[in-house]
């Protein structure tokens, strides 16, 4: 049995899945080449700043997927575990936005206009793609 919140329509998940998806192979990739750029006698602390950010941010991303997955399948939408784990599923996602700026870090050390171009095209796209989905979501529940 499909819970009553995703059975009409599973779009805004998806849409999360697939950011969050994105997220975590841009930080999984620039953790996998940048750090193995760094020189183990002396590496560039900017970069090491940048990494870490991203690796902090890898197990909430994690969870957000198994939280996400558990939800999708829960039958009693109004249960008080349910409102419980879409609180922590929405805490993860932040912290998944906030990596952005581990990789904003990581442009910026690599040189000013790069990190600061990197920051304003993240924000404007974080605020558009929440934007369209929280309107997605209100006409959504205006048609039912």
């Amino acid at each position: 049995m499909v819970a009553k919140n995703v059975q009409a329509d599973n779009a805004p998940s998806d849409k999360a899945w697939t950011i969050h998806a994105a997220i975590i192979g841009v930080n999984m990739g620039n953790m996998l080449f940048r750090g193995l750029e760094l020189d183990p006698a002396d590496p560039d602390m900017g970069t090491v700043i940048g990494l870490a950010i991203l690796a902090a941010a890898l197990p909430f991303q994690a969870v957000f997927f198994l939280i996400n997955s558990y939800i999708q399948e829960f039958e009693n939408a109004d249960d008080v575990e349910f409102v419980i784990l879409l609180k922590l599923s929405i805490i993860c996602q932040v912290v998944s936005y906030l990596s952005l700026l581990g990789l904003a870090w990581l442009f910026f050390n690599t040189h000013q206009y790069i990190g600061t171009a990197f920051a304003t095209g993240a924000v404007i796209a974080i605020v558009l793609v929440r934007s369209a989905t929280n309107q997605a979501v209100t006409l959504r529940e205006s048609a039912m």
